[in-house]
């Protein structure tokens, strides 16, 4: 029996086009009546595309933003904000300068970055989200940041992964829709997508053994570690397909459907 229902964005029901399949909007459907709740749990902001996702999926349920950091209801009310501290912001902020590679800084409400480049605004498109121009050390002094995010192709990576900064984390993600494009993101040491899932869980009185978590990448393993029942989507890297032998189609091929199904067919919250 399967109550809840965990779900990565991109690579898992968000494809190569930024558009979400109806095959899956339909399984949702069918999940939500058979009494199945539905969380997004993505590294995007509760805003743009991602907030309009989760107000679909499931408009009375708490989802999960910015990889861990942020636990809130699609109308914005919020049940958890967790920030970096000034210093840490500060100091990727310098790193960004002295790398010239573009940095983003999220608040609960806004995305601010330095300056645009063709690849902070193939983001900002992507997401659904108008990047505000601004100092980040400014934002930093006078703003909550809950999460800094390098936007960069992949042979920048090295150079971002070892940053450091007082009291982080790092994960890495991509998007399908975003050919060669990394996204690095920094929350505060100790968060993450699992963290939140616990969160959400002990929120709803949810049994974590009763829950399904569905991804795609290695930033989604956390997630599948923290419920009863992790799928891994058919794009996944080898490392996840290893260790969690539930595997569906790949994001192109309606796998986040299969999966939903599969929890229907398990016999949903209400049976």
């Amino acid at each position: 029996m399967i109550a809840l229902i965990f779900l990565d964005l991109d690579g898992t029901i968000i494809g190569a086009d930024g558009t979400t399949a109806d095959c899956v909007w339909e399984a949702a459907s069918r999940a939500r009546k058979a009494g199945i709740r539905l969380s997004a749990c993505t590294g995007r902001p509760g805003l743009g595309v991602a907030q309009r996702i989760s107000k679909r999926l499931g408009p009375t349920t708490p989802h999960i933003f910015q990889n861990g950091a942020v636990i809130a209801y699609p109308d914005g009310e919020l049940l958890q904000v967790i920030g970096l501290k000034e210093t840490a912001t500060r100091a990727l902020i310098k790193r960004a300068r002295d790398l010239g590679l573009v940095l983003e800084l999220y608040t609960p409400t806004s995305l601010y970055v330095e300056r645009k480049t063709a690849i902070s605004e193939a983001h900002s498109k992507l997401i659904g989200i108008t990047a505000l121009v601004s100092d980040l050390n400014d934002i930093a002094a006078n703003e909550p940041v809950i999460r800094a995010q390098w936007v960069i192709e992949s042979k920048h990576l090295g150079e971002v992964r070892n940053v450091e900064a007082e009291e982080t984390q790092i994960g890495v993600a991509t998007s399908p829709a975003m050919a060669d494009t990394y996204f690095v993101s920094v929350t505060k040491a100790g968060v993450s997508k699992g963290s939140a899932v616990r969160q959400v869980t002990r929120t709803l009185k949810v049994d974590p053994g009763q829950a399904m978590a569905i991804g795609d990448s290695v930033g989604d393993l956390s997630m599948l570690e923290a419920v009863g029942f992790p799928v891994v989507m058919g794009g996944a890297p080898e490392e996840l397909k290893e260790r969690f032998p539930s595997i569906v189609p790949d994001v192109e091929n309606c796998g986040a459907a299969v999966a939903l199904e599969q929890a229907l067919a398990s016999g949903g919250a209400g049976e």
